[in-house]
């Protein structure tokens, strides 16, 4: 009976030290930041690589807020995107509202000249892509759950000071390396813009991670010798209906014409 009891005590020991092998294992096997950066480099490289081109609706709202909170300007504008690679890009606007009218004609044309002057950001060189390929400097800043997904918290800052680069973190899932969020400023901020916050938020879109929300949330403010010139600048662009690779014709980004 004795020796049944030590054989039974002997299994559980053995089972301890097994698991704990295992869980040992695991954690070494957690990949470092070098890994992590080199694996979704890949990914984006994939998704490049395999969405040659998309089409998908776009509905943003800009709003201007004065320092006593009323709203001084507000934009609705509705546009329908046309991607291609090499960076090529076309906007159609459908309908653009300004402070609750619905422009057409010359006004909506000096409108969406306006709008593309505030809102374009084809130009940033954004990490893990070719054109950021070498321009940032990157931190392993933790890992967290996001929205139900384990991800790794990246933080990248831009080596040189620049139109065009950026400073933030970037949220990383850490199953299939996709970027799931990112949040960011200019690197180069002029000195009458006091707060500046943009973001995008990623998600599945037929098997591969696009964009679907960008936010932009910025505080300016001047002094005229006696006058304050205060605004706050808010804009939320939401992405969706999408539709991939639609083998779209270069006629279509030629010219780049509005409306």
């Amino acid at each position: 009976m004795l020796k049944v009891f030590f054989r039974i005590m002997f299994a559980f020991l053995l089972v301890f030290i097994i698991c704990d092998v295992y869980k040992t294992d695991a954690l070494a096997k957690e990949p470092d930041l070098s890994y992590i950066i080199k694996r979704t480099e890949m990914q984006q490289s994939k998704l490049i690589t395999n969405v040659q081109d998309a089409v998908f609706m776009a509905n943003a709202v800009y709003s201007e807020t004065k320092s006593d909170g009323k709203v001084k300007k507000e934009v609705i504008a509705q546009r329908r995107i046309y991607m291609k690679r090499q960076g090529k890009l076309h906007e159609e606007y459908l309908s653009m509202i300004v402070n609750g009218n619905e422009l057409d004609g010359k006004e909506k044309k000096k409108a969406i000249k306006d709008w593309q002057k505030k809102s374009r950001m084809s130009e940033t060189k954004m990490p893990f892509s070719i054109e950021g390929n070498g321009a940032y400097d990157y931190s392993l800043i933790g890992n967290e759950i996001r929205n139900g997904i384990p991800v790794w918290v990246l933080g990248f800052t831009a080596k040189k000071k620049d139109d065009g680069y950026i400073d933030g973190k970037v949220y990383i899932s850490k199953d299939g390396y996709n970027i799931t969020y990112i949040e960011f400023a200019p690197s180069k901020i002029p000195s009458v813009i006091k707060d500046m916050k943009l973001s995008l938020t990623y998600s599945d879109i037929q098997g591969y991670w696009l964009p679907v929300k960008f936010e932009l949330d910025m505080k300016i403010k001047v002094k005229f010798v006696i006058d304050m010139f205060f605004r706050q600048i808010r804009v939320e662009d939401i992405y969706s209906e999408y539709k991939l690779n639609n083998q779209l014709s270069d006629s279509i980004f030629e010219g780049q014409k509005d409306g």
